[in-house]
């Protein structure tokens, strides 16, 4: 897990930039005065919420933070069982959005005023929130996959900037015999959010779901084994360091250069500057290594969307409030400025003004011309179990162990599929297991 501190920066780490006005639909401004009340943890969302206000008089906006992913996921699901006592509007992460959607909590959004999400939105996470054709939430941030890396820590070992995964490793292996102290990158036993990243790119589908009840698991494909064998390797063999992602013990070895690289959502951006300002013109970005010389698929890590509950009696206020925020010039403005996200609008991705910028922590690069490949690039087809929080809660005790233990991630994966396909059952959901 991680710490609360650095956890609160990683999740508040996203660079952003300005969405089009010409590409903004939102519905039209609510005709009778109403008030909605939105459920989130973003810190300092009341600063976008009063600019929203300032131009909607007729649509009040009631914050409340009720707490951080799964315990505000509890009591969405206690108000849910009960009828009534939910939010219109929730901050939630892609990957517990099916987990709603699919027992009818969630309402499309495409019915209450939200029809242009796809028109607005980068197809890599409307994929996230389209669900049996519906659009359950408005994209909010997302972390398209790229690779940070310490240019003095390279230039040190005389190694170039790997592209591809097998100069990732080979990379790794001449900058661990430069300086042993010095390692490609991390290992985290209960960084689920790394396997999803790696499976992602691969298109390795290790799960899927077919009419809301018939799951397919298949943690034993070529790609997943690819995946799962690559890190065996690289770990085995002693080029990658056991630590936490988030933790200050990280962080430390972060800033001292002992990890290379940081393969990571583009908003590691901001948890680097956050914590580690010192490190101002020794970390440079680039794209996410491939598999192949040539391929461009990229994968993403993290992210969250604004969904709006089907008990909600201001359905399309909801809408309204959560198309403005997450979509309008001024909205995603203010999400940049007080939250750091990362703009998931078309709009924003063709910005030159937001492209071009220079970084002065990544040594003047226009880093986001990088993180833009990655987002046009991410293989779209990537979906999430119904679920997915209880298929995150096992990997520690599964592949988390195989990692910790330097034996077999195949293996792993193996034990893994096996829980899964379990709770699945328990569940009620019809497993076929590969």
């Amino acid at each position: 897990m991680i710490g609360k501190k650095t956890g609160s920066l990683i999740r508040a780490a996203l660079a952003a930039g300005i969405a089009a006005a010409a590409l903004f639909a939102g519905a039209a401004n609510a005709q009778e005065p109403v008030q909605i009340t939105f459920w989130t943890w973003l810190p300092d969302i009341q600063k976008t919420v009063d600019l929203f206000e300032a131009g909607h008089p007729n649509i009040k906006v009631k914050v409340e933070n009720v707490g951080v992913g799964a315990d505000q996921y509890t009591k969405i699901q206690n108000a849910v069982d009960a009828g009534s006592g939910g939010p219109d509007v929730a901050h939630m992460t892609y990957d517990a959005i099916p987990n709603f959607a699919l027992t009818g909590a969630l309402a499309d959004v495409t019915k209450h005023g939200g029809e242009s999400v796809r028109e607005l939105f980068l197809p890599g996470v409307v994929g996230l929130v389209d669900i049996n054709g519906g659009i359950y939430g408005i994209p909010q941030d997302f972390g398209p996959g790229v690779m940070y890396y310490r240019k003095d820590v390279f230039d040190e070992a005389g190694v170039a900037v790997p592209r591809t995964w097998a100069e990732f490793a080979a990379a790794g292996e001449a900058i661990h015999a430069k300086n042993p102290e010095h390692f490609i990158t991390f290992i985290d036993p209960a960084l689920v959010d790394a396997a999803y990243m790696g499976l992602w790119q691969l298109g390795a589908a290790p799960w899927s779901l077919e009419g809301g009840t018939n799951v397919t698991l298949d943690f034993n494909s070529d790609k997943a084994r690819q995946w799962a064998d690559y890190w065996t390797d690289l770990n085995a063999k002693g080029l990658t360091i056991e630590s936490v992602m988030g933790s200050d013990a990280w962080f430390k070895q972060l800033g001292a250069g002992q990890m290379a690289t940081w393969v990571v959502g583009a908003w590691g951006l901001q948890a680097l500057t956050g914590v580690l300002p010192q490190n101002e013109g020794l970390w440079r970005v680039a794209p996410q290594p491939v598999w192949n010389e040539g391929d461009v698929g990229t994968s993403q890590f993290g992210g969250s969307g604004t969904v709006i509950l089907e008990q909600s009696a201001n359905k399309q206020a909801a809408v309204e409030f959560a198309l403005w925020m997450n979509s309008s010039p001024e909205g995603v403005t203010s999400l940049k400025n007080d939250q750091g996200l990362l703009p998931t609008t078309n709009a924003a991705w063709e910005d030159p003004g937001f492209l071009d910028e220079e970084i002065a922590y990544l040594g003047g690069q226009k880093a986001r011309q990088i993180f833009a490949e990655s987002a046009k690039n991410s293989v779209v087809g990537w979906s999430w179990l119904p679920f997915q929080p209880y298929v995150g809660s096992v990997y520690k005790d599964t592949v988390g162990q195989a990692i910790s233990g330097k034996t077999s991630i195949a293996e792993g994966l193996a034990a893994w599929q096996k829980r899964i396909a379990d709770y699945a059952t328990e569940q009620g959901f019809t497993v076929t297991a590969k």
